[in-house]
């Protein structure tokens, strides 16, 4: 029996046998490997075929058998069901690069703010208090506070930003009497509970230490010239007021001068502290204006750096009008007297700022 192949006229490749020599591929007339592996270059491209330790890899073009970036195929994922998962779910993008950095937010508030009102330390037995402080947004109804001296508050009111009204928690050991204006004000959680565990056991006694030799006798010092007179100690914090003379805006910066006795502290010792200015005035104008305040170390000369502050004023006829300069002062030496500066942006008699209503205090920080 012998074995054929097609005579060229039809392309069915019928009679090509292992046992028969298949006339040549052509156009017309292309066998089964042929056709496929033209095929498998046209779908695929070059298809890399490698075998180690008799396990055969076939390696795809254009790294099909790894997937896009980002998009991974599986290993044991037909190309087939890899297409069409990715036709379904979507090619995931690549991550862009970082983006240019954002603007510097705005400061943030004090976690603090500061008492400006002197009041009698609560008790158990009269255990609701009322005070006034500076307006601060961390103060707020339902919430635990911590006064130094006295001890935790829980604050029931807040009338006008400005007036609280506070009940006790708990005391501090040896409370003060009183609360002076110009102490902090903290917002905090309530104090945990004090719990004492047990005595640990006594340790072992030391050895005996050896007896130390026997100085020589010193010879008698000369005596001592008398030292200068001590200077009296000054509280943490302190509240002036001026008087008696109400001040006029000028155009330009000027001491707020009341008279008799100026808007100022004098800071005790070198430090850090938290001076604080109430400003109470009156805008009779007939117009808007600008209203600026800084704090001047009138010892050194120089002006406290960021204190400077700015704000409009509307025309209110006898309206008062309150105003706050906040600033931490740092001195090198002792008895350093800030003072407080003003101006308008057009000074007339009308406008003023009122000995009533107006203070100074600190708060040394360290």
């Amino acid at each position: 029996m012998s074995c054929g192949c097609s005579d060229g006229t039809e392309n069915n490749n019928t009679g090509c046998t292992p046992c028969s020599q298949c006339v040549e591929n052509s156009a017309a007339v292309e066998s089964l490997p042929s056709a496929l592996d033209n095929f498998t270059q046209q779908f695929f491209g070059t298809v890399t075929k490698t075998e180690a330790n008799g396990v055969v890899t076939w390696t795809l073009p254009c790294s099909l058998d790894v997937g896009l970036p980002g998009n991974p195929r599986g290993s044991t994922e037909g190309l087939a069901c890899y297409f069409i998962r990715l036709f379904e779910a979507g090619i995931t993008g690549l991550v862009g690069p970082k983006g240019d950095t954002g603007a510097t937010g705005t400061d943030g508030n004090n976690a603090y703010t500061v008492i400006t009102t002197a009041f009698a330390t609560p008790t158990v037995g009269s255990p609701t208090v009322q005070f006034n402080i500076i307006p601060s947004p961390v103060i707020s109804v339902g919430q635990t506070v911590y006064v130094p001296t006295v001890g935790w508050l829980s604050v029931d009111q807040i009338f006008q930003d400005t007036t609280v009204f506070a009940t006790l928690i708990q005391l501090v050991s040896s409370p003060s009497v009183t609360v002076s204006p110009g102490t902090l004000l903290l917002p905090t959680g309530p104090r945990g509970v004090s719990i004492t565990g047990p005595a640990g056991p006594t340790g072992p006694k030391g050895d005996t230490g050896v007896t130390g030799a026997t100085g020589a006798t010193g010879s008698v010092g000369a005596t001592g010239a008398t030292g200068a007179a001590g200077v009296a100690a000054t509280s943490a914090n302190s509240i002036v007021t001026g008087g008696p003379t109400d001040y006029v805006m000028t155009i330009t910066y000027a001491k707020v001068d009341f008279g008799a006795n100026d808007l100022e502290v004098t800071l005790p010792t070198a430090g850090t502290y938290l001076v604080i200015a109430q400003i109470g005035g009156v805008q009779n104008s007939g117009a808007t204006r600008e209203w600026d305040f800084k704090l001047y170390n009138s010892t050194t000369a120089a002006d406290i750096t960021q204190s400077e502050t700015f704000s409009s004023v509307v025309d209110g006829g006898l309206i008062p009008h309150q105003r706050w300069v906040i600033s931490l002062v740092t001195t090198l030496a002792a008895n350093d007297v800030i003072q407080l500066y003003a101006r308008s942006s057009s000074a007339t008699v009308t406008q003023t700022v009122n000995v009533l209503g107006s203070a100074m205090m600190y708060v040394k920080l360290s």
